[in-house]
């Protein structure tokens, strides 16, 4: 049975990825809760030492809170570099599963895992694996933030069933240039095109969770 306290530290770990905190109103979204929930098992984890709570803004990880959520996404991550490599599972399957898998491994285990891996660097969705890098969001910008013209290289982007739909079907590829050429505000479309040409649009709302870095 999943560790809800786990659950809601991942949750906060990838949602502040690349920006200062964490709102209630993200976390309601990916964990599919109400505010009284929110509320009540944010209170929680700040009482465990693990979160610090500003009234309307939001949430952030402690030293001891980010230490435990870079484990646990360690694992996700192994999990779902095993999913989609080894077993070959359709991508937009992978984060549930991969995370239904995590909850419960051991560190001995996954240990085996990283080995039987080839020590993989990064999730077949970009983010990184090495859990003393994986909170380093230093060079990174979230797509929504990027101002255009620009280029920029995709590095990785947050790992929901949704959001891994979306891209697959738009195509969006990691780890090569992409122009962004325009944003337009009324359509809350970024537009973007490759070396070939190829135009690609993504939301606003898609861009908020996609990570970049310049080209």
């Amino acid at each position: 049975m999943l560790n809800h306290r786990n659950t809601y530290l991942k949750i906060i770990a990838e949602c502040s990825f690349a920006r200062p905190r964490v709102s209630n109103k993200q976390i309601i979204h990916f964990a599919s809760v109400t505010p009284a929930t929110v509320t009540e098992m944010t209170r929680s984890l700040q009482n465990a030492g693990l979160v610090n709570r500003r009234r309307y803004t939001g949430v952030t990880l402690t030293a001891p809170g980010q230490r435990l959520a870079c484990q646990l996404l360690h694992h996700y991550r192994l999990c779902e570099t095993f999913l989609a490599q080894k077993l070959h599972l359709p991508l937009a399957l992978v984060p549930t599963q991969a995370w239904a898998m995590a909850d419960a491994l051991t560190p001995e285990t996954a240990l085996a895992l990283n080995d039987y891996l080839g020590n993989p660097q990064r999730s077949p969705f970009g983010g990184l694996v090495d859990p003393s890098k994986l909170l380093d969001d230093t060079p990174i910008t979230r797509l929504s933030s990027v101002t255009a013209p620009t280029t920029v290289i995709l590095e990785s982007y947050l790992e929901s069933a949704a959001l891994v739909d979306y891209l697959q079907h738009l195509g969006l590829p990691l780890g090569v240039p992409l122009h962004v050429t325009k944003h337009d505000t009324s359509l809350s479309l970024f537009y973007l095109e490759d070396d070939q040409h190829h135009e690609m649009t993504v939301n606003d709302q898609a861009a908020d969770y996609i990570y970049t870095k310049k080209a």
